[in-house]
């Protein structure tokens, strides 16, 4: 029995990473609202998803700053556009 258990420990952690990810991502979201909260909780995953988004942003090497920028100048009335 405990031979069976451990072989299928292993295998989970060799071949199977999404399940890996997203068990731990669960027990971390789990013990998080139980020790800080529900909001707190999804406050700290909403920043941390906005960051992960800023993130990627910069790492493909598109210019996050100036498509703001532009979108902005797109959004705002002309008499406040920086142009």
């Amino acid at each position: 029995m405990r031979e069976a258990i451990k072989n299928f420990v292993i295998d989970l952690f060799e071949s199977h990473r999404t399940r890996k990810i997203g068990f731990i991502a669960g027990l971390a979201t789990g013990v998080a609202i139980l020790l800080i909260g529900f909001f707190n909780t999804l406050f700290i995953t909403l920043c941390g998803l906005i960051g992960l988004f800023a993130g990627s942003r910069f790492d493909s090497k598109d210019d996050l700053v100036d498509k703001i920028l532009l979108k902005l100048d797109d959004v705002l009335p002309e008499r406040i556009q920086r142009w």
